[in-house]
């Protein structure tokens, strides 16, 4: 039988509960391409307080602090904030997702806000898309869990809602389709940077395939390009990457490779005009691809390393300066069940 292929919306909306953490239950039985989530409501705020100084980092996708997805109870597939899916969709669909463009224009009170996120459970831009979908028929349980903000999260100087915010799920699914299937994971690195280093190191879990790492640096919760000056991905005396970050080789080789586009202003200033709020900048975002030709295989195994790390030449800004590292593991079938391309 021929495969199939169903888009739907998969469950309720996820209600919105003030600063707390609301989960739904995910159907089974079928192969999960991606998850489509929809997010609507309306602040309550004057047209005059609706300026981008105002509008915080994240814009209207700043009142979901985090995403989860969960399987058989604890296994956690993905756990990211939605500002930083907005971006992975950016990198991975090569098209910047809507943002309510009434947003930060000194003049629209209330503004409704109805946009789209793309939860990708496949592996985009690889030549076999399909080894890593995610095959629910062998889960006893899936959910996705979203912790919420508040109107605040999205304006400084909003005092209510309006409509209170609501998530959708959409779900793009396969039927009829073999396994067994390789896992993707995309879990959260934190780490502060207290003071300027020429070696700042992250260490990654070991045991799993590399296929790239989304990375962020702020300060003061506010995206800033000028933190990390070099990156590094290494095993002992191995080096993978090693390249001038900021808005220079990192950032540009990779826009060029996959067709995006960077805006300059006059003075050669790098800047982003489809995101509203002034703390939102491309300067602070990067990612690292180390799969140059489609076929998973170029990912790095660490299988048997003692070690892989992160090691960035970075500078402390004048606040709480972070870097926040979102790495794309991959869990093979290991013997030759599936080797994912």
């Amino acid at each position: 039988m021929a495969q199939s292929v169903r888009q739907r919306q998969n469950a309720t909306s996820v209600a919105f509960s003030i600063n707390n953490r609301v989960s739904e239950k995910l159907s089974r039985g079928m192969v999960y391409r991606e998850l489509y989530l929809r997010l609507q409501g309306a602040l309550t705020c004057t047209g005059a307080n609706n300026v981008e100084a105002n509008i915080e980092r994240g814009d209207e996708w700043a009142v979901v602090k985090r995403i989860e997805l969960i399987a058989n109870g604890t296994d956690v597939l993905r756990s990211l904030d939605a500002n930083a899916l907005w971006w992975l969709n950016y990198h991975l669909y090569k098209v910047p997702p809507k943002i309510t463009a009434a947003y930060g224009d000194a003049a629209t009170a209330n503004a409704p806000f109805d946009s789209v996120l793309i939860l990708p459970l496949w592996m985009p831009n690889a030549v076999k898309p399909m080894d890593t979908a995610l095959d629910s028929r062998e889960l006893s349980s899936l959910e996705i869990a979203i912790t919420w903000g508040t109107f605040t999260s999205i304006n400084s100087a909003a005092t209510a809602w309006t409509t209170e915010p609501t998530l959708e799920i959409y779900s793009l699914e396969s039927y009829n389709v073999s396994g067994p299937f390789s896992s993707w994971r995309i879990p959260t690195i934190e780490r502060e940077i207290v003071a300027s280093n020429t070696r700042f190191q992250i260490q990654l879990p070991v045991g799993k395939l590399y296929r790239g790492f989304l990375i962020n640096t702020s300060d003061a919760g506010v995206d800033q390009g000028d933190i990390m000056t070099r990156f590094k991905l290494i095993s002992g005396s191995t080096v993978f990457a090693d390249l001038s970050a900021g808005d220079d080789v990192m950032a540009q080789v990779y826009r060029l490779r996959n067709g995006l586009q960077n805006v300059y202003d006059s003075v050669g200033e790098a800047y982003f005009p489809l995101r509203r709020g002034d703390d939102n900048s491309i300067d602070g975002w990067y990612f690292y691809d180390h799969v140059t030709d489609g076929y998973l295989g170029e990912s790095i195994d660490t299988l048997g390393f003692s070690e892989m790390l992160i090691e960035a030449d970075v500078t402390v800004g004048a606040g709480a300066t972070k870097m926040v590292i979102y790495p794309m593991e991959i869990v093979p079938l290991r013997g030759g069940a599936n080797n994912a391309g």
